[in-house]
């Protein structure tokens, strides 16, 4: 390992916090020092936000994943300052892509100032959200679903086999022993094996005919379907539980409803935003058309 990875331990040390409390406290320490520029923890912490927020600490916690970091960064740095003293940030296009390049910068940042600024008050978003709920109960509609496990065996070669193989798990299980420890040990539906067997909570239409027609067919707790083939084998359900169709709670909908309103509400700030800054600018029709007239020979 580079010895210069020791230097990235503060970053790594506090990898259990959010980015954001760690840019807060941080000292903004060197991690890569070269002969003209360096990389510092602010700008590990500023390129991380490429990531999904929940990746980033995870990520952060990795000496050699923070090294790989460091390194592309000051690489892309270094080059930077040579191209910038052999005068490349001078030449026309270069200085044009630069200048673009901070707008988007800075404009990014603009609007999430903007966003923090103009985001609905919490009791106003969930006051709207009840008042949508209340116009419109009736289409919060959940429908019927069963929470269900199940244990599948592969008619690969041989079809008599399997479906023996799976009567004598059903008939295991059927005498007590533990539904999710035969999954493990025997489904072949391996992402679903690791969790005993669980699928979660399933609604009508997300399962082939002959699984789904079982699976809704079993109406208590801990009841056993009898073996069912489908196209992928033989299967064994199990039920946990089953909820009709019914309309949700006002408290099951309302994140959504929040959500839906205050991103309602920032996009119609936005646009008003946006039409305030291009009221002030003009068009000039005969340069647009000049231009766009330099490429039209080109086709």
């Amino acid at each position: 390992m580079r010895n210069w990875l020791k230097s990235v331990g503060m970053v790594v040390a506090l990898g259990g916090m959010s980015v954001a409390a760690v840019a807060q406290g941080s000292s903004n320490a060197v991690l890569l020092q070269g002969p003209s520029t360096a990389v510092y923890e602010s700008d590990v912490l500023n390129d991380a936000k490429r990531m999904p927020e929940e990746m980033r600490s995870s990520f952060l916690a990795k000496p050699e994943s923070v090294a790989q970091m460091v390194e592309a960064l000051y690489v892309r740095r270094a080059i930077a300052e040579t191209a910038r003293s052999s005068g490349l940030a001078n030449q026309p296009e270069i200085a044009a892509a630069i200048k673009i390049a901070t707008d988007k910068v800075l404009s990014d940042a603009y609007l999430q100032k903007f966003n923090a600024e103009h985001k609905p008050d919490t009791k106003l978003a969930e006051a709207q959200a009840k008042a949508a709920y209340a116009a419109k109960k009736e289409t919060f509609k959940a429908p019927e679903q069963v929470h269900i496990a199940h244990i599948l065996v592969m008619n690969q070669d041989d079809d008599a086999a399997a479906k023996a193989k799976a009567e004598k798990l059903l008939a295991e299980a059927q005498a007590g022993a533990d539904f999710a420890q035969l999954a493990k040990d025997n489904s072949s539906d391996a992402s679903s094996a690791v969790k005993g067997g669980d699928l979660g909570m399933v609604s009508h239409g997300r399962m082939v005919p002959e699984f789904e027609a079982a699976a809704f067919a079993l109406d208590k707790p801990n009841q056993l379907s009898p073996v069912i083939k489908s196209q992928f084998g033989y299967h064994i359900i199990k039920l946990f539980e089953k909820k009709p169709a019914r309309t949700m709670s006002f408290d099951e909908v309302r994140p959504d409803l929040e959500k839906q309103y205050v991103q309602q509400s920032l996009q119609t700030a936005r646009q008003a935003e946006v039409e305030k800054v291009l009221k002030a600018a003009t068009w000039d029709k005969a340069n647009m058309e000049a231009f766009s007239a330099r490429f039209a020979n080109k086709k």
